[in-house]
């Protein structure tokens, strides 16, 4: 890894199938934080082992075994600080772990970066809408956040049209039904940047002369009932505005080797490690917990569970 940069990378390993070989091409990576999702029972551990993590999985929710994970560089720049548990997800429950700069003097920052790795419902508009709407509560004044999704939903105006599709349960379930006619679901991307998100692929191709950070990142795989292409990147990470300008590069890293892995391509973004150690030790008007939180805490209730760390 560059001294200058820290390498974040995002991965929807389709069910865990090829765990193995993405994991080694994980490992040659060298990311210093590692988002993916679905990730099966029993592999948190050997994945961490394989890739010399330290590995967070979300709690796990009944009905499906594909489950959200981070994975954190051991005596790597980001420090672990604490883990949210986010039980209250209508499908799966997204990973959210807060982390901090781990100085040249082995002290830690004094703001952190909430981290989520998630995976909207495939099959319900309305539960990827409220799963959007709760990254609203990470996005508070001097809160600061970094998102990792398969949104399975589109950036704002792409996607579709859906003429053509005999599989109509996927036309389904990538649209809503408002004002008498079915709409393309681009909700959540519309949800996140409304709450004040950067999307970075958007970013990296708009300012920092990125065009391929737009690339798809699924749909490059053959679906009886569904035309060839178009393809989309309903695989995205946002941060907050504030973080914004760490963003010094951005990728969807496109291989025959890695479509062969997984139907999702992996993200790849790299943070300028010295604009980012500026921004969390800047001071940061925000909201606080009253005094009274350490006596909350004493009674088992953490102050923070619910929404998570900023």
């Amino acid at each position: 890894m560059n001294a200058s940069t820290i390498t974040a990378l995002n991965w929807n390993v389709e069910k865990g199938i090829n765990w193995e070989e993405a994991a080694a091409w994980v490992q040659q990576q060298d990311p210093d934080i590692f988002f993916q999702q679905e990730v099966q029972p029993g592999q948190l551990g050997v994945l961490a082992e394989s890739l010399g993590m330290d590995g967070y999985i979300a709690v796990h929710r009944p009905g499906s075994n594909n489950d959200n994970a981070i994975f954190v560089k051991r005596g790597g720049p980001l420090a672990f600080v604490e883990e949210y548990e986010q039980s209250w997800a209508p499908w799966h429950a997204p990973a959210n772990i807060a982390v901090k700069l781990r100085d040249d003097d082995g002290t830690f920052s004094p703001r952190q970066i909430s981290c989520v790795s998630g995976h909207a419902c495939y099959w319900s508009a309305e539960y990827r809408l409220s799963e959007a709407k709760w990254c609203s509560t990470l996005a508070k004044p001097g809160w600061l956040a970094l998102h990792f999704w398969d949104w399975n939903s589109y950036r704002a105006d792409e996607g579709g049209p859906w003429e053509g599709y005999d599989d109509l349960a996927f036309v389904a379930n990538r649209t809503y039904f408002e004002g008498g006619r079915r709409h393309t679901d681009d909700r959540p991307d519309r949800e996140m940047l409304a709450a004040g998100y950067v999307e970075m692929g958007r970013h990296a191709a708009e300012h920092l002369g990125q065009p391929d950070a737009l690339d798809p990142s699924s749909g490059y795989r053959d679906h009886p009932g569904r035309p060839k292409g178009p393809r989309y990147c309903i695989d995205r990470g946002y941060l907050s505005a504030e973080l914004a300008p760490v963003l010094a590069g951005f990728t969807v890293c496109d291989t025959p080797e890695l479509r062969r892995l997984s139907d999702h391509l992996p993200l790849r973004a790299e943070f300028d490690v010295a604009q980012l150690r500026s921004i969390l030790h800047r001071p940061a008007a925000m909201y606080q917990p009253h005094d009274n939180r350490c006596a909350v805490s004493a009674h088992g209730h953490h102050p923070a569970a619910a929404g998570g760390a900023a």
